[in-house]
């Protein structure tokens, strides 16, 4: 007694129906791509307008030795906040930059920069000397 074999199916797969649609969407995209107009939506920018902002910088010094000055003007701590509120209301709005010595410790800048802050100017911390 002899059993048929069953058939094997086959694992191919016909690529050339693939390939023509792919070919069909490629000749689609083209031809749509050059039809449509290039500005889809018109958007309306609103114009900016020219201002001049004049940046006005007071710096204070930390020196090693905990000496302390504003724009080079050499002050004692005692009486930083009211040559600081002093300078501050004379440039309303400035930005003050901190450079503080590399030995000294952070607390001292950062009482600075609090100072700063409380009085309201903007405190900003300098990384390197003016030379």
């Amino acid at each position: 007694m002899k059993l048929k074999r069953r058939s094997k199916i086959a694992a191919e797969f016909n690529m050339s129906s693939m390939t023509d649609i792919i070919f069909l969407l490629l000749i689609f995209f083209v031809i749509t791509a050059r039809i449509t107009p290039e500005p889809i939506l018109k958007v309306l920018l609103p114009k900016g307008a020219v201002t001049e902002v004049v940046n006005q910088v007071i710096k204070v010094y930390v020196d090693e030795n905990l000496n302390y000055a504003i724009d080079d003007k050499k002050v004692s701590f005692d009486r930083l906040p009211m040559e600081m509120d002093a300078v501050l209301i004379q440039k309303p709005g400035a930005t003050v930059s901190i450079y503080g010595h590399k030995t000294i410790p952070y607390e001292k800048v950062m009482d600075v920069v609090y100072l700063v802050n409380q009085l309201g100017g903007k405190p900003v911390l300098a990384l390197q000397p003016v030379k």
